[in-house]
């Protein structure tokens, strides 16, 4: 009998131990849902009425741009948990946000801060933060939460089983955009086709001007991002296709100077000091560092390669994040020398007049814009977004896609690991995803407001 007792207390100390435990929940995903994804975070801690604090990357003073964050950790009480909870974000883009929730041989482990980095910030109501910290705090794991611009049948790991088996949470609504000083106006798909598959067109296949002789260029995010997925599907080009895409390589605050093919591994500069395959001293994109003032190739990066689908090859990497191409889009592109992926020019020496064609979601096309981007039609529909504060969309722009007239958009998906079936980490699943409508700002539309959807990936919009 006193066994018995002694059994029965320590399941009821097991059960109260449980019932108070601390929660950690690791997310990770699409970087054009990122500014959705952090605002529903805070909401659910300020729906707490608790004291919480929470750090981040974003370099803005006062660290007023939390929602642009690349990484992120939050520490305080989430509604419906008891304990505290500790929520880590590090947005790499969509494919490799399901990657991180799978167990494959090759993973690419999403890198998180540590709850340690808050541990001498006093919590406040409304939250104590932490910002511009983007050096400190790492620590790398899997994740047990994705958001994807793109289902997981458009990425390598479709045969992986993952919750819930209808995970849209919204849409995510997208741009052709172009960069400063650029005179195009609209890109269709047959065009943004060709320009793709070549790597550069005449300004004249976009304005049917044949005067135009300015070359266009086409730039980018690599295979792990699901804006690149949804745009390859979108247009036709098709997901797993190779395509040649240009990254500036050397750039001023306001303008491109030069602008490469992405190599394979996504750099080859002699100056780069970076992994990657290196080209020998005395080339020409190494004899141009070195005449100026020996600056590296800013963008290269090893980060800009394309591995998910095994196509590391030269044109078919991009830029790792949409923050980076969002400001390189700002900047003009009035003297700019172009190498190939090898590393030598690509016709002259001389710069040219060079513009940049790309797809960015509008929370990012917007930020874009406030610095000189200019927003493109896309098969000859344009959203206006007449908004720079990446809040609201007009009713007009609204009723363009939620009618079917605009189709440059995704459902933005939200799935966790196929163990996470019950318990805590559910409960935060499910609040975050509670909380997306009413924070979806200028990128995205609530499921509920569509009037029509389609069936895949880049498929046919109908009611």
């Amino acid at each position: 009998m006193k066994i018995k007792l002694i059994t029965l207390g320590a399941i009821a100390l097991s059960l109260a131990t449980s019932a108070f435990a601390d929660v950690a929940v690791t997310i990770t995903g699409a970087t054009a849902f990122r500014a959705a994804t952090l605002k529903a975070i805070r909401a659910k801690f300020d729906a707490s009425g608790v004291a919480y604090k929470f750090a981040h990357d974003q370099t803005s003073s006062g660290g007023t741009f939390y929602s642009g964050a690349t990484r992120s950790i939050w520490i305080g009480t989430f509604p419906g948990v008891a304990g505290t909870t500790t929520i880590r974000t590090c947005f790499t883009g969509s494919v490799e946000g399901i990657r991180a929730l799978v167990p494959v041989t090759d993973p690419l482990p999403p890198t998180y801060y540590q709850p340690a980095l808050l541990d001498s910030t006093t919590a406040v109501v409304g939250g104590a933060e932490l910002a511009n910290q983007g050096t400190t705090g790492a620590a790398t794991a899997t994740s047990d939460i994705a958001f994807s611009d793109v289902t997981k049948s458009s990425t390598p790991y479709g045969s992986f089983s993952l919750l819930p088996a209808s995970p849209a949470a919204g849409v995510i609504v997208f741009t052709m955009l172009t960069n400063e000083g650029s005179t195009i106006t609209n890109v269709t798909a047959q065009q943004f086709r060709a320009l793709m598959a070549r790597g550069f067109q005449p300004l004249s296949l976009f304005t049917g001007n044949a005067a135009d002789t300015t070359l266009v260029f086409p730039t980018g995010r690599n295979d792990g991002s699901g804006t690149r997925t949804t745009y390859m599907a979108e247009t036709g080009v098709g997901i797993t296709t190779g395509v040649h895409q240009y990254v500036p390589v050397h750039s001023s605050s306001t303008a491109i100077l030069a602008l490469q093919e992405v190599p394979a591994g996504g750099t080859n500069d002699t100056d780069s000091g970076t992994a990657g395959v290196q080209l020998p001293a005395g080339s020409d994109i190494d004899s141009y560092n070195t005449v100026n003032s020996g600056i590296v190739a800013t963008t290269q990066n090893a980060k800009n390669a394309s591995t998910v689908w095994s196509q590391d090859v030269d044109g078919n990497g991009g830029y790792d994040s949409g923050s980076t191409l969002r400001g390189d889009m700002g900047k003009t592109g009035a003297s700019v020398v172009v190498f190939d992926a090898l590393g030598a020019y690509f016709d002259t020496s001389a710069p040219i007049r060079a513009d940049l064609v790309t797809w960015l979601s509008l929370n990012d096309a917007v930020t874009a814009r406030t610095n000189g981007a200019v927003f493109c039609g896309y098969n000859g529909v344009k959203l206006d977004v007449t908004d720079n504060t990446n809040t609201t969309m007009t009713a007009a722009d609204k009723a363009k896609i939620t009618e079917g007239a605009y189709t440059a958009w995704g459902f933005e998906n939200m799935y966790r690991r196929a163990a996470l079936t019950s318990g805590d980490a559910v409960t935060v699943f499910d609040g975050i995803k509670a909380a997306i409508p009413t924070n979806l700002a200028s990128a995205g539309i609530a499921l509920t407001d569509m009037h029509v959807g389609r069936a895949v990936d880049g498929g046919t919009v109908a009611p």
